[in-house]
């Protein structure tokens, strides 16, 4: 009888607990999802920049380059809340430059040069930069930007060697 009586105040005892440490509270979040972010434009996604023909002559010093070409990254639409963006330039490094484009190798391939890219001030850009590196570039919101760019030719070795230039490089953007 005084086991039984000890187990019932045992089960009374544990309710009793359970509900003591039992509480009802609410935890609210909350936090607002911007539209600060910019679309690659067709036209900027899959695109050729054409060094043009070149004398192999010209690079007749390391450091020699070609005439800069123009090329552009158009972002539309832009978000209303979008204030500025990173791009960033990733791709093969050069041997020889770890700033240039790699040039593709092959039998018809042109060789002991790279692709410089530059920025609209044609100021140098490195190639594969970490994104603290990377200047931040102002955008207008909800408006379509347009992002001006240059790429050239830069000798890496004397002499070099004629032939096809093709090299592949992917831009990443980080808005803000």
């Amino acid at each position: 009888m005084m086991t039984k009586s000890l187990y019932l105040l045992a089960a009374v005892l544990s309710l009793a607990i359970a509900n003591a440490c039992a509480a009802d509270s609410t935890i609210s979040i909350s936090g607002y999802v911007r539209d600060n972010a910019c679309a690659v434009a067709g036209e900027s996604k899959d695109f050729t920049v054409d060094l043009m023909d070149n004398a192999a002559k010209q690079f007749n010093t390391i450091g020699a380059t070609t005439p800069v070409v123009p090329f552009r990254i158009v972002l539309s639409p832009c978000g209303t809340s979008v204030t500025a963006v990173k791009v960033g330039f990733t791709g093969v490094a050069d041997s020889n430059n770890a700033s240039l484009l790699k040039l593709d190798s092959g039998a018809s391939a042109a060789a002991g040069m790279g692709v410089q890219i530059l920025d609209s001030q044609q100021s140098m850009l490195p190639l594969n930069a970490a994104s603290p590196t990377i200047a931040w570039t102002t955008l207008s919101p909800g408006q379509t930007n347009i992002l001006n760019f240059y790429a050239r030719l830069m000798a890496t070795q004397v002499p070099v060697t004629a032939g096809h230039v093709n090299a592949t490089a992917t831009f990443t953007l980080e808005f803000q």
